[in-house]
């Protein structure tokens, strides 16, 4: 059974899915990862996601971002893997189909004032409407996505201040 962790930047899916994947012993797939090295492939620039975002806008990136998805359902083997999803990736609605077709969906729905902080700790996000009022972005944000990723989940995970290991506990007890 494949799990894909979707959610706010910074609530942990990589941290998460990582320990989830050891735990399980399956693969760990970082969608964003495998965004550079499409991009990669394609431009012959070696960027991270932030930079790609950035330097080719969200247009650029989102489409890249479904290509990549695609490309993981398309390949989707016997083997199961966690799958980590940049926080945008379940916004677009075909993304949304190949999400529920690639396994068991779960939302990691951490606190604002959690989530702050950890957005910020490497700078202000490309997709923030206020730059100079992070707080004010990511209330905004919020309001918009969670809706989104809660209809999309199978499960939802709401998380203040929680270790990553108890989350994994959390989801290994949903998933049995």
């Amino acid at each position: 059974m494949n799990i894909i962790l979707i959610g706010m930047k910074a609530c942990g899916k990589s941290t998460v899915g990582k320990l989830l994947a050891q735990k399980l012993g399956i693969k760990f797939v970082e969608l964003d990862q495998e965004i550079e090295k499409v991009h990669f492939m394609d431009k012959n620039e070696k960027l991270s996601f932030r930079e790609i975002f950035r330097k080719h806008g969200a247009a650029y990136f989102r489409q890249l971002e479904s290509e990549v998805l695609k490309k993981i359902y398309q390949e989707k083997t016997a083997k199961s893997f966690i799958l980590s999803c940049g926080g945008g990736t379940p916004l677009d609605t075909n993304n949304q189909i190949l999400l529920r077709h690639l396994g068991k969906i779960i939302f990691l729905d951490a606190d604002e004032k959690v989530l702050l902080p950890r957005i910020l700790k490497h700078g202000v996000p490309a997709f923030f409407p206020y730059p100079s009022d992070p707080k004010k972005s990511l209330s905004e944000l919020l309001v918009k996505r969670r809706p989104v990723y809660k209809k999309v989940a199978n499960k939802i995970i709401n998380f203040k201040s929680e270790s990553p290991e108890t989350l994994v506990n959390i989801i290994l007890t949903l998933i049995n």
